[in-house]
């Protein structure tokens, strides 16, 4: 994780073969084959990525996603499949709530785990593990726009603590790391790739890196994935612990509010930046390099 922000785990019994065929053979199919008008019933009414609900139509991708808080608790779930079938989908509920419970259990040992390895005290992860929310993103892309690059959804950092990126049969994942070279993260059964956000790279004061990543589908098939993310709970500020901070690592970041930093960053000029988390909130910023 601190070389590149990201790790692949190996853990069979988090997703099963009963469970990965109910999630991804039936779940996931069944929900975005619903027509638009369901799917537009859950959609935030300013449309962030930041909101539960659905997201689709988002320029040079064929990507559309639904967003679901808390996917854990089985009336958060619930309520977000009463909007897409208002007569009801238990089983929908139900498999999506089980395999939640799983991936929470996954990321928030690897958040405590990345922070106890640099030396933060129990005590303090725990306080810092209090202030968390859960989301699900399940997510759909359809074939690559463009057939030549291949790209379903251009490089970028993931605004969260980290995420748990589920695959399943076709590839897609890929992960930067350094000098250019972009490595194929291969969809295999029985494994989840965990990519540090640049909430966490704030979290622990510049240690771990916000992993850089994309996705490409050379074969050009449709292709479903489950993001479950781990961030800061909203109105919270992130910030590095007193514990990460001394003579030889002095203060990298100012606290990052997620909601403003978000704003600057999708709707204003935070996407001109090859670092916009630098040019955002690092207390010796420059200008910052533009792309």
């Amino acid at each position: 994780m601190v070389a590149h922000g990201f790790v692949v785990v190996a853990h069979d019994d988090a997703l099963g073969p009963d469970l990965r065929r109910a999630v991804f053979a039936r779940a996931l199919p069944e929900l975005f084959a619903l027509p638009p008008e369901a799917k537009q019933r859950t959609a935030a009414a300013d449309s962030s990525l930041l909101k539960a609900g659905y997201v689709g139509h988002v320029p040079g991708t064929a990507w559309e996603s639904l967003l679901v808080d808390e996917p854990s608790d089985a009336a958060a779930v619930r309520r977000v499949a009463d909007l897409l079938w208002p007569e009801g989908n238990t089983e929908f509920c139900e498999t999506m709530v089980s395999f939640a419970k799983n991936m929470v259990n996954l990321q928030e040992t690897v958040e405590a785990l990345t922070l106890e390895g640099l030396g933060v005290p129990a005590e303090s992860v725990r306080a810092h593990m209090g202030m968390l929310g859960h989301g699900a993103r399940l997510s759909h892309y359809g074939a690559p726009p463009d057939a030549e690059t291949c790209m379903s959804m251009r490089p970028h950092y993931d605004n969260t603590l980290v995420t748990v990126i589920v695959q399943h049969e076709v590839e897609g994942l890929e992960v930067h790391v350094g000098g250019g070279r972009w490595v194929a993260v291969p969809p295999e059964p029985g494994t989840f790739t965990i990519v540090a956000g640049e909430q966490l790279r704030v979290a622990t004061n510049g240690r771990v890196p916000a992993c850089f990543h994309r996705v490409r589908t050379p074969s050009n098939r449709e292709r479903f994935t489950v993001l479950f993310t781990l961030a800061q709970k909203e109105g919270v500020e992130v910030r590095a612990p007193e514990d990460l901070v001394d003579e030889e690592h002095p203060l990298m970041f100012n606290p990052l509010s997620i909601e403003e930093y978000s704003k600057w960053l999708y709707w204003e000029e935070g996407h001109k930046f090859e670092d916009p988390l630098k040019a955002y909130c690092r207390v010796d910023k420059d200008d910052g390099a533009v792309a």
